[in-house]
């Protein structure tokens, strides 16, 4: 998640650099075909056009509002996690006098909210950035095993490597994680460590996060219906194709020398344009490890720094701290 107030001039370039090399020959390949060619018959009416981009505009605003309202669902349940492992850390202080096995359990819980994290981040090819498509096509044999290899060394740190060989062929490892901590809790139950009502209340919270979990895999693999996407591209890519026809029409009200304002001014407005286009399309998955998605790895570290902290440890991980302005 981007944080700084301002993005300065070389993120901006790097973000819309194609759209605008893209829309700059456009715009100049038209302009001078019409002015030293003397094509005029290629100006076409701007009200026509203007009528598209005016449609555009709404869809656009449309599906980057359903875009927005995803990235804040994630935000929401991730902020769900957080509530409920502290409710859980508390309940577990309180209920249970081993410290010992309070630390086996909240470990146990460390290590589930990570595991989710890591799930969550595995790319899905629709909901992967254009942009970024072809470089993460490329390294998908690579993300398997560095997903693996990151559950096995959680697992190693929390001290859990058998729970680890019992689980770690099993398609969603979250879900097992946390099935484990219900086979625990009802263990506490049968040896009498908690009573039936405080074993009601702990099996509550750790449905909650079955909860917050389906929530998160929920947006995971269900993409914003993709003739929102689609033809959000196709409408924007139209009205930039018509828009040096229609202006250059306009232009050539000003004179011989105002026709070749139809090159900036068709850069200027075709940016608008593919910028909010680029800024829905960048927010519609909120798990894509990209600049504006959810910070789950630093709410997990978060969540972590607090659990301990009610434990009563003293070795504390470092919080993460945002990298250019972006929190992971």
């Amino acid at each position: 998640m981007y944080i700084g107030k301002k993005m300065g001039i070389r993120a901006m370039w790097v973000f819309a650099r194609k759209n605008l090399i893209k829309t700059l020959i456009l715009s100049t390949a038209v302009t001078c075909v019409y002015q030293l060619l003397h094509w005029k018959f290629i100006a076409v009416p701007f009200l026509p056009v203007a009528t598209i981009g005016t449609a555009v505009a709404f869809y656009i605003g449309f599906k980057n509002n359903q875009a927005y309202d995803r990235l804040w669902e994630a935000r929401q349940l991730w902020g769900g996690f957080t509530n409920v492992s502290r409710t859980l850390t508390a309940s577990i202080i309180s209920l249970i006098d081993d410290k010992e096995v309070r630390k086996a359990i909240m470990f146990k819980h460390i290590a589930y909210i990570n595991i989710v994290r890591l799930q969550l981040r595995k790319t899905i090819p629709w909901a992967t950035n254009r942009e970024d498509y072809h470089r993460q096509v490329i390294s998908a044999s690579d993300e398997v095993k560095e997903f693996d290899d990151a559950i096995e060394a959680l697992f190693d740190h929390m001290d859990k490597k058998e729970l680890f060989e019992q689980i770690k062929h099993k398609g969603n490892i979250a879900n097992l994680a946390l099935k484990s901590q219900f086979v625990t809790v009802l263990k506490l139950k049968r040896d009498g460590i908690i009573d039936e009502y405080e074993h009601s209340d702990l099996t509550r919270l750790l449905g909650e996060l079955y909860d917050l979990q389906g929530g998160c895999e929920r947006i995971k693999t269900t993409p914003l219906f993709r003739q929102y996407s689609l033809f959000s591209r196709i409408f924007v890519n139209l009205f930039i194709l018509l828009l040096p026809f229609g202006l250059i029409n306009e232009m050539s009200k000003f004179g011989e020398y105002g026709i070749w304002l139809t090159i900036p001014f068709t850069t200027l407005i075709s940016w608008v344009f593919m910028t909010m286009e680029q800024i829905g399309e960048a927010s519609e998955n909120p798990f894509d490890n990209g600049l504006n998605d959810t910070p789950i790895s630093t709410i997990c570290r978060n969540i972590e720094i607090d659990i301990l902290e009610m434990l009563g440890e003293t070795n504390l991980p470092e919080k993460l701290e945002p990298y250019n302005n972006v929190m992971l």
